[in-house]
């Protein structure tokens, strides 16, 4: 079975990449996949291989791009269930360590923390309106949680942050980063009351394929960024 998750670190540049991954566990353990590494910039996505090994809550991974039909350069994880609960979905968190140009190079950056997220529901894939979008690997039905947004809370308000319960603004480092707009969306938010942070809860009945929207007036009335609603409603909001 083909497990889809999505990971997250801060380059040493400070560019937020995010690796879209499609993996599957035979049953020693071993992990073998694709993965597609979007940069938040520009949206961008930069193919590449996945191997490792799944031991005892632990997951080591490495991460492999080729140019040329030579191997580029490779970039390996380490990671640990997390041990806070996850709602709708699981994250591993860990470090990434620095790149080596070439196998045998010499070791770039520090070593940067990651989280890697699996949601049940949820997969990310090209979106029919814009860029990328989270989009359902199954169907759900009128009023199941379809995804938890997690990621760092604070006094900051951005293009893709999430208001919270309590005033603030989560910053989301999972499939939440990929949740689009729409004026009549599959989605609402709800929000948690043990932890005040927004899930998304379906407005319908959903078929696998569909994609994951919201309307972004309802979390974040002054909106961070301005863009081009592309959705198929008949009326736009913003």
């Amino acid at each position: 079975m083909t497990v889809h998750l999505i990971g997250f670190h801060v380059a040493a540049d400070g560019v937020r990449l995010y690796d879209r991954m499609a993996l599957v566990m035979d049953g020693e353990g071993r992990v073998s996949g694709t993965l597609d590494r979007i940069a938040e910039r520009d949206g961008v996505a930069r193919a590449g291989a996945v191997r490792g090994l799944w031991a005892g809550g632990r997951l080591a991974l490495m991460l492999e791009f080729a140019e040329d039909g030579a191997l580029a350069s490779a970039t390996g994880v380490m990671l640990d269930l997390a041990p806070e609960a996850r709602s709708h979905g699981a994250a591993l968190v860990g470090r990434i360590a620095g790149q080596s140009a070439r196998p045998g190079g010499a070791a770039g950056a520090q070593a940067q923390p990651y989280v890697l997220a699996h949601a049940p529901a949820v997969r990310l894939d090209r979106s029919p309106t814009h860029g990328w979008g989270s989009v359902l690997d199954r169907a759900v039905k009128q009023g199941e949680t379809v995804l938890g947004i997690h990621g760092p809370v604070g006094p900051r308000q951005t293009p893709y942050s999430f208001s919270t319960d309590d005033g603030l603004h989560v910053e989301p480092t999972g499939y939440g980063h990929f949740v689009n707009h729409a004026c009549e969306p599959s989605c609402e938010i709800v929000y948690d009351d043990a932890t005040a942070l927004p899930t998304l809860v379906a407005l319908r009945d959903l078929a696998a394929g569909d994609e994951v929207t919201f309307d972004y007036t309802q979390t974040e009335g002054d909106l961070a960024g301005s863009f081009v609603c592309r959705c198929p409603a008949r009326v736009h909001k913003v």
